[in-house]
């Protein structure tokens, strides 16, 4: 028996794709853009990484539309490859899913589909056994905001959420 597809115009699928080098790193993206979720893919190791799903809070929502220069409240959840939850790139992750979200619906505001969001990025956990100096570790920041500024600027160049 034929399936029937009843969504032939939710296809052709719209993807955007960039790539930069990034302290070092070949780093690129993809953005998909389906019918229910967007789907945005970020690595430095040319695979997947941990998956993320990501959202804006339905009643911040609507008191966002009133107040839009308030940032939204976003829900995140490790679909896969949760690490510690001390665990810093765990939680630098946390921060770009939400901010990733916030972003699209600063510019989108009717943007209501959540973020699937994979990052495979290179970030140093610190060492346990060796406390960093303060230089050090205002270094490590600068790095770590750095590789941040400049993924959102590649989300970015590839909005599928106009």
């Amino acid at each position: 028996m034929p399936m029937e597809d009843h969504n032939d115009n939710l296809f052709p699928l719209i993807n955007k794709q960039a790539a930069r080098t990034i302290q070092g790193r070949h780093t690129e993206v993809l953005v998909t853009s389906f019918a229910d979720k967007i789907l945005i893919v970020i690595s430095q190791y040319g695979k997947v990484g941990s998956l993320i799903h990501t959202s804006v809070d339905q009643q911040s929502l609507t008191s966002s539309i009133m107040a839009s220069s308030d940032l939204a409240t976003t829900t995140s959840s490790f679909l896969l490859g949760a690490g510690s939850t001390v665990s810093k790139k765990t939680q630098l992750y946390q921060v770009y899913a939400s901010h990733i979200s916030q972003m699209i619906h600063h510019q989108n505001p009717a943007e209501t589909r959540p973020v699937v969001l994979s990052l495979a990025l290179s970030i140093q956990e610190p060492d346990a056994e060796q406390s960093p100096t303060a230089a050090q570790e205002q270094d490590q920041r600068r790095q770590d905001r750095d590789l941040f500024e400049n993924v959102i600027e590649l989300v970015n160049e590839c909005s599928v959420w106009e």
